[in-house]
């Protein structure tokens, strides 16, 4: 067995509002259209409801909503993405303004980026910031996510 790292890795590129997120490829469940949500009024603003995946109730959010930011309107191209919680048995799904786009990256193309200093949002729910090619992306903390999320899930 080689102890040598891989020289490429896959990431998957989703883009929200104002935003683009970063994860390992591995970290997608799956991708389904909107009308997957049961939507539901309760609950803190961010939280738009909760989708059935197999045997779970799984809460959908809006990333945006919460790091402050308004919520945006869901349109035909909004995509509801699931996303695996590396240290829970549990997925959390967020709002996509389209398809994930999967991306191969080096250690050249992926350069550290300042988070913002004064969102603390921000701060407690992305692990960092990356430069790709000429946009910043957020690394997503998915389980402080699920953990914050799961919460206000009915079991």
């Amino acid at each position: 067995m080689s102890d040598k790292l891989p020289s490429h890795v896959y990431g998957v590129i989703i883009d929200i509002e104002g935003e683009t997120l970063i994860l390992p490829n591995s970290a997608v469940l799956d991708v389904f259209g909107h009308d997957v949500i049961s939507h539901r009024s309760d609950g803190p603003s961010w939280l738009l409801g909760q989708m059935r995946l197999q045997i779970d109730d799984v809460p959908v959010i809006s990333l945006e909503g919460m790091l402050g930011q308004p919520i945006p309107a869901i349109e035909r191209k909004t995509r509801v993405v699931v996303l695996k919680a590396p240290s829970h048995n549990a997925s959390v799904a967020l709002l996509a303004r389209s398809y994930p786009l999967i991306v191969t990256l080096n250690e050249i193309a992926l350069q550290p980026a300042p988070l913002e200093a004064d969102n603390e949002a921000m701060n407690k729910l992305m692990l960092t910031a990356v430069q790709v090619a000429n946009r910043r992306a957020l690394v997503p903390d998915l389980d402080a996510l699920v953990a914050l999320s799961s919460r206000f899930v009915e079991a």
